[in-house]
């Protein structure tokens, strides 16, 4: 028991040193910023470890790959100081009954979010025809069974972190975010409505969403205001006296709805 004790902490020490000798400046640069991310992700590795399979376990036993160790450290940390609900390494059986794996899956409001690390190393520039093909259907299958996919280059996570930080954000935050339980509260007219604009390229006005919910314009107009109230929907030209149109605020909608 002890020398297994020994190898994990072994491990967790060669993953965060590397990161400790990254040029980094802003808040990422505070020392309590470090300890804390250090921290967190020490009790998360033990989570994940207690928590894989046997199969898992031996994945996970080298460690995580530096692309990952980044991305949790420069990308994921900043946008949520918070590791909980992460999985690395994700096993699934893929379209050929094979064991695959997703570098990252969070799991969130009956969704299934997968993040997946693109390095540039050799063996991606020289990648075969059947490789890339493998790839391509494996992403295809992904999408076919309801998976939500994000894919960051290497160079991308390195130079952009914060944009990489903004989608994941966003998605999240479509996904399971604090106006959730605002949306759920929804009556069944003003899902029908958000439904129906959602379909509208540009703006929309409480005509159109009369003509196509079946009802009358001024109800349309009384449940536009409420959507407008509760932000899924803003107003544009807003000072102007008289609204005619709005916009859908897509952000603030659950995938699922969709």
């Amino acid at each position: 028991m002890e020398k297994a004790s020994t190898r994990r902490l072994s491990t967790l020490h060669d993953m965060l040193q590397p990161l400790r000798s990254i040029a980094i400046a802003g808040e990422l640069a505070d020392p309590q910023s470090q300890h804390a991310f250090e921290a967190a992700f020490a009790a998360w590795w033990r989570r994940v470890r207690r928590k894989a399979s046997d199969r898992g376990r031996a994945r996970l036993a080298g460690g995580l790959s530096h692309a990952s160790l980044y991305f949790l450290r420069f990308v994921w940390w900043p946008a949520f100081r918070s590791l909980s609900g992460l999985i690395p390494e994700y096993e699934i059986v893929d379209y050929k009954d094979g064991y695959r794996y997703i570098d990252f899956v969070y799991l969130t409001n009956g969704l299934r979010i997968a993040i997946e690390l693109d390095g540039r190393g050799p063996h991606r520039l020289h990648i075969s025809s059947a490789d890339f093909e493998d790839e391509l259907m494996r992403q295809n299958y992904l999408m076919l069974d309801r998976w939500l996919l994000l894919r960051f280059p290497y160079l991308m996570l390195r130079d952009k972190p914060r944009q990489c930080q903004q989608l994941l954000q966003q998605l999240l935050g479509s996904a399971g975010g604090a106006h959730m339980e605002t949306f759920n509260q929804l009556s069944p007219t003003e899902q029908r409505i958000l439904a129906c604009v959602s379909k509208i390229t540009g703006f929309f006005g409480p005509s159109q969403v009369a003509a196509v919910i079946g009802i009358s314009k001024n109800t349309a107009h009384k449940y536009i205001r409420l959507l407008a109230a509760k932000q899924f929907i803003s107003p544009v030209n807003a000072e102007h006296q008289k609204v005619r149109r709005y916009t859908l605020n897509r952000d603030r909608i659950p995938f699922h709805f969709f």
